[in-house]
């Protein structure tokens, strides 16, 4: 691998032993995967932050890196809980306390404290861009919406390439790499988020690590796009989907779509797997907000609420950025309190200790969130669109 005079003086030590350490992985991994070179970030996303996820030795990993400082701009992915609310939400003194200790090393390697899976919510990157993110929906948002470039980096390397700054010049960063594999045509209305992320699913049941492109999917809002990345993510381990009309690389390219392989979706494929799920007429709480809900998104649950002169009978979380939350109006804030409507910043429940919370049954529209707490969890999930999924909680049938 061609290496600068200041990659090599960094590879050599003259930095001092944790950049070496970082450069010395980075190297190795490029080696092995045949990167010629390595390329400047903009932006690295940390994943693996909740000491939920990492426990003790993925704490100690960051301590000792936390020694030196990040040399690119640097955000990071949600912890195991609220930083304000955890005493609320049952975490025990020495959970919270662990989790601080990270919270305190990732503060002193310089890293913004989002603690969010949007962070294109924070920053949103421009067609080009270089970045190196290890959250899976936000990796596949920005290759696929924004034309930025990003591999599926795993938590350890996004902590390396945000101390050096580079990551090896390889996967969907080059442009060999970055081509449709297989043309998947829909033939089923997306009605909102449940359904797009659902279809994002399917597809990645399909393509696996191939790069999608997918056709008549219509006007979608930015929000079901969010959504069709999360379910793709899901399934997949695909970096990359090429969208018909949104994504921005499509009309510089030459398709002939005969030469791809194909397949279609239809509307049985998504009751299919709405199926697999129960239908829960009553659940502990409705979740929403995996990924983090946008601004407009908690505005959306705020107009649905405003029929109802009652209290939720089943509570309902809303998760988001720090930065959304702050910029939700105080009036939004006070109705979702009198209504029974909790919104929460920092976590999500994939990455949250659910036996401390008491939550056994939950209602979702994310297939993502269904998945992950199913299988990793053990939780009842039901599946249902926002404004159902709202009704319910309300008690209607």
């Amino acid at each position: 691998m061609y290496l600068t005079r200041e990659e090599e003086a960094i590879l050599s030590g003259e930095h001092g032993p944790e950049y070496q350490k970082a450069m010395k992985v980075l190297v190795k991994l490029g080696e092995a995967l045949g990167a010629e070179r390595l390329v400047k970030v903009v932006h690295a996303h940390i994943s693996g932050i909740s000491y939920q996820n990492i426990g003790d030795a993925g704490l100690e990993f960051l301590e000792e890196y936390s020694k030196v400082k990040v040399r690119t701009y640097t955000t990071s992915n949600p912890l195991g809980f609220d930083m304000n609310l955890w005493r609320e939400m049952g975490i025990p003194e020495e959970f919270y306390a662990k989790q601080l200790r990270i919270v305190k090393a990732l503060r002193r390697m310089g890293v913004n404290e989002t603690f969010t899976c949007t962070p294109y919510y924070i920053r949103k990157p421009l067609v080009g861009e270089h970045l190196a993110w290890g959250e899976s929906n936000a990796v596949l948002y920005a290759n696929s919406a924004c034309g930025a470039r990003t591999n599926r980096e795993g938590g350890p390397s996004t902590v390396f390439a945000a101390l050096i700054g580079k990551v090896p010049y390889m996967g969907v960063h080059v442009d060999e790499n970055r081509v449709p594999q297989v043309l998947i045509k829909v033939n089923a209305p997306l009605r909102d988020q449940l359904y797009a992320g659902i279809l994002g699913y399917i597809v990645g049941t399909y393509v696996k690590d191939k790069v999608p492109l997918i056709r008549n999917i219509g006007k979608i809002t930015d929000d079901m796009v969010k959504a069709l990345c999360a379910g793709l993510g899901t399934s997949s381990s695909t970096p990359l989907c090429f969208l018909e009309n949104i994504s921005p690389e499509i009309s510089k390219m030459k398709l002939k779509y005969l030469e791809l392989e194909k397949a279609e979706i239809d509307t049985q494929s998504f009751k299919d797997v709405i199926e697999t799920y129960e239908t829960l007429d009553s659940a502990d709480t409705v979740f929403l907000g995996c990924p983090h809900l946008s601004y407009g998104e908690i505005m959306e649950v705020y107009r649905y609420i405003g029929k109802y002169d009652r209290k939720a009978k089943t509570p309902i979380i809303l998760v988001t950025s720090r930065k959304v939350f702050e910029e939700i109006p105080p009036y939004v804030k006070l109705l979702f309190e009198k209504k029974n409507i909790k919104l929460i910043r920092d976590t999500c429940f994939v990455v949250s200790p659910l036996k401390y919370l008491g939550i056994r049954k939950v209602l979702t529209n994310s297939i993502k969130q269904a998945y992950y707490l199913s299988n990793i969890h053990g939780v009842r999930v039901g599946l249902c669109e926002t404004r159902k999924c709202i009704g319910i909680a309300f008690g209607e049938r």
